[in-house]
């Protein structure tokens, strides 16, 4: 393919809908944002894709490939702005959304409540049926009468029994009848979206799939004829929150599979331009308005997770490992009872905004402290599109200084620990947990403030280098124009390894293997070649948790055995444990498999070379306040760096969609992919 033909991947986010296109053979790449139109989300990103070709002089239909990151499912769970939906149960389970798994959300308070369920107790409706019965005959009249009981309002319907993760049967019947009687209603059968023995997180799954699915097609079908409308004639694809994409149409069907597609294509995205820079393992920090994500790079791979929530609740399908706290652009300082300044989690978010925004907003936010640091140009923030207003952010900053009895500058400082202890509570725990050392990892900071920040959380936490990615305000966009196809699939099996025949294994892992070679042929993917990942849930007997083991790549099916997955349990265990007893009986608990479609990635743009002798110069200097004290920093145009600059700090260096700071002790160096490297001297 040539210049000529484009590949476009882009992020709707709440402030920002941000589009990334790249040319085909990696002559040219191009970054644009646009203000995101929460009602009506495909509008801006129909408007930003006609000022985006308008600028570069190209037409839409010289796009032949376009997938695209989003957290409209996700916002409408945190909202509480889902559809309406009904859920059918097996008797005797109505309240199992309820009972969940009886774990109060802050155990230390008393009068703690559980979260509402995601479906109302009057809309869960019971059935004298499972769904491993041979014979449901008896339910007939029961389910006859549950679909003449739906109410009208009633959008979408869930379907969980118990058992049936063991076969689809009955809950295909049951919808199957549904659509007979009912064709406008939505079906969520949980033995089609994720057939995992546990019930109460099925029926979450199965339950939240009802809960979007509305939302979800109405968007795709809204975003299919706004970008028609702009000359964009290419299929519709969406990222999915295991870091893989998965066609519009599909996603229509299980929206849950992207609950986590804005994060996890930020953190796709970190991957490959760390790869670009010889990087194996890292540390994604993604900082916007509203919180700091965290997520883990090993390998080049992002690590996953098979324990995340979306809001109250569970996702126990393979997601991005991706962990938030608040402490965005946005998180508002504020003082407790005893007088601590605390930070977030509330956030003053886009509109009012933070003080500075001159919108309205009062309250005292982490992007305040940045611009009475030093750190951000009230002139240049977001390229100039949001001129923001100094003294409003010298009064907020102001108040909380008057408390502390100290400085504005010091105050301001104060806020950014705070963020930064904020985020060290969450990193560390994160990599701990995992056995890893911070100091060995490279932080690759991203989003509207993740460069700002960069420096602060690598001298609190010991990182040693950091690096900016060429666009980092654009990240996500990025990975979605890059990731790969990807489907997960499980079968629930529960037995002790020693009950289990060699020959139900290995055809329990061709038949899932064949389930995600199917999946991906019904997307009709262009792919170079398709890799297969097996693992296994397995635990030793008696324990009430699992630890999923990823089994050798290089093993063929009919090598696999029992013995050969208990010896894998044994040493995995021993890694995260050091504590493993061979000589004890292993119980398998789920196979899984993961297909994955890989793509032929596009090419980045190589650094700029210097043509002639001269030498990076400043724009200009400013103060800056760091450490407790006031700093003159050199002032750097991100557009004026080439291949081989280096920068020493203090350094403030700028561009369109962030502002990199480098504090004192610490380097910048750009590499020949485009990188900026921060290392510390």
């Amino acid at each position: 393919m040539s210049e000529d033909c484009f590949q476009l991947g882009i992020d709707i986010g709440g402030t920002f809908t941000d589009l990334s296109l790249l040319s085909h053979d990696g002559s040219a790449s191009h970054s644009h944002k646009v203000a995101s139109t929460p009602s009506s989300p495909s509008k801006a990103v129909a408007r930003g894709i006609s000022e985006l070709m308008a600028s570069i002089g190209r037409p839409a239909d010289a796009i032949t490939y376009f997938v695209h990151g989003q957290t409209i499912a996700l916002n409408a769970v945190l909202e509480r702005r889902g559809a309406r939906g009904a859920l059918i149960v097996s008797q005797g389970n109505r309240d199992i959304l309820e009972i969940a798994r009886l774990r109060k959300p802050d155990i230390f308070n008393l009068k703690a409540t559980l979260p509402d369920a995601i479906v109302a107790r009057q809309d869960v409706f019971e059935i004298p049926a499972r769904g491993d019965d041979e014979d449901f005959s008896v339910a007939d009249d029961a389910i006859e009468a549950t679909i003449s009981s739906l109410p009208a309002e009633i959008e979408s319907v869930a379907i969980c029994l118990l058992g049936s993760y063991r076969g689809p049967a009955v809950e295909k019947k049951i919808a199957d009848r549904l659509r007979e009687v009912r064709p406008e209603l939505y079906i969520s059968c949980s033995s089609d979206l994720w057939p995992e023995i546990r019930e109460y997180e099925r029926a979450s799954v199965a339950s939240l799939n009802a809960y979007v699915q509305p939302i979800m097609s109405r968007y795709v079908d809204d975003l299919s004829i706004d970008t028609q409308r702009v000359g964009l004639d290419t299929a519709l694809q969406i990222t999915q929150s295991n870091g893989g994409i998965l066609s519009a149409s599909s996603a229509k069907v299980k929206p849950v599979n992207t609950m986590l597609s804005g994060p996890a294509s930020g953190v796709v995205g970190a991957a490959y331009v760390a790869a670009l820079s010889g990087i194996c393992d890292a540390v994604t920090l993604d900082i916007g308005g509203t919180s700091a994500d965290f997520s883990i790079i090993r390998d080049r791979e992002p690590v996953y997770s098979t324990d995340a929530a979306v809001g109250d609740f569970p996702i126990v399908m393979p997601t991005v490992d991706v962990f938030a706290v608040g402490a965005g652009g946005g998180s508002i300082a504020w003082f407790d009872p005893f007088g601590i300044l605390k930070l977030g989690p509330q956030s003053a978010g886009a509109d009012p905004g933070p003080a500075c925004y001159d919108r309205g907003g009062t309250e005292t936010t982490v992007t305040d402290a940045y611009l009475v640091a030093g750190y951000i140009d009230p002139d240049k923030f977001a390229a100039g599109n949001l001129p923001l207003k100094r003294e409003n952010a010298l009064a907020a900053v102001g108040r909380i200084a008057s408390r502390l009895d100290c400085s504005v500058e010091a105050a301001s400082e104060a806020i950014l620990r705070l963020a930064t202890a904020t985020m060290t509570s969450a990193i560390l725990p994160m990599m701990t947990k995992r056995g890893l050392d911070p100091r060995d990892f490279t932080l690759i900071s991203f989003g509207g403030a993740g460069p700002t920040h960069a420096c602060l959380l690598a001298e609190e936490v010991g990182i040693k280098q950091i690096l900016v990615p060429r666009s980092p305000g654009t990240m996500c966009a990025l990975g979605a124009t890059i990731a790969d196809y990807q489907y997960n699939f499980i079968r629930s099996l529960r037995r002790p390894l020693a009950e289990l025949d060699s020959g139900v294994l290995r055809e329990v892992y061709r038949q899932l293997e064949q389930e995600g070679r199917n999946s991906l042929a019904s997307e009709s993917p262009i792919i170079e070649r398709v890799e297969v990942l097996r693992s296994a849930n397995m635990r030793y007997r008696g324990q009430s948790f699992d630890v999923d083991v990823t089994l050798p790549a290089t093993l063929e099916v009919d090598a696999l055995t029992p013995e050969l997955l208990a010896q894998n349990f044994h040493d995995t265990y021993e890694t995260l444990y050091h504590n493993s007893d061979p000589g004890s009986a292993v119980e398998l608990v789920s196979l899984r498999v993961k297909v994955v479609g890989r793509r032929r990635k596009p090419m980045l743009p190589p650094a700029r070379e210097r043509t002639n002798s001269a030498k990076l110069e400043p724009t200009g200097q400013r103060p800056i306040f760091h450490s407790g004290r006031p700093h003159v920093a050199s002032v750097f145009s991100r557009d004026d760096i080439r291949d081989g600059d280096r920068v020493e700090g203090p350094a403030v260096i700028e561009q369109a969609d962030t502002t990199t700071i480098v504090t004192p002790g610490f380097a910048a160096r750009c590499d020949g992919a485009g990188n900026l490297l921060i290392h510390a001297t």
